[in-house]
């Protein structure tokens, strides 16, 4: 049950991971005015596009390789993966609090996610066995 549970909040993470690093990719602006990043006076400069699109690609990478370990890791992998992705979760949510931007749809929505995936694994993690 612990296995299915971690399988399908990775799988759902997957998902979103793989969406946002699409917008990432695809339209870094308009990602960074939904997030209300403010703008310089010609607009977002070039390093910071650069850098959004490499991060959504880093985020495709983790997009990927997410339901390939739901698939294809035993127990106890899931297990740990489980307990790295509740910091990595909780990290993203603090960081979304920390965004040097006013608080608008965007930040909340991610906020948002960032907390309940920190909670769906959380709850994932429930009931493990601890000699196993």
């Amino acid at each position: 049950m612990l296995a299915r549970r971690l399988a399908l909040i990775l799988r759902v993470g997957a998902i979103v991971f793989a969406l946002s690093a699409l917008a990432l990719v695809a339209a870094p602006q308009s990602f960074l005015e939904f997030l209300k990043i403010e703008r310089g006076p010609v607009g977002y400069g070039e390093e910071l596009v650069w850098a959004m699109r490499m991060m959504g690609v880093c985020l495709l990478i983790a997009s990927v390789m997410m339901p390939l370990v739901a698939a294809f890791a035993p127990e106890r992998a899931l297990r740990q993966v489980g307990v790295l992705m509740v910091g990595i979760c909780s990290l993203l949510t603090l960081l979304t609090f920390l965004t040097p931007a006013p608080w608008g749809m965007g930040k909340v929505a991610y906020a948002l996610v960032g907390a309940l995936f920190t909670l769906a694994y959380i709850y994932g993690l429930r009931g493990r066995r601890r000699n196993h």
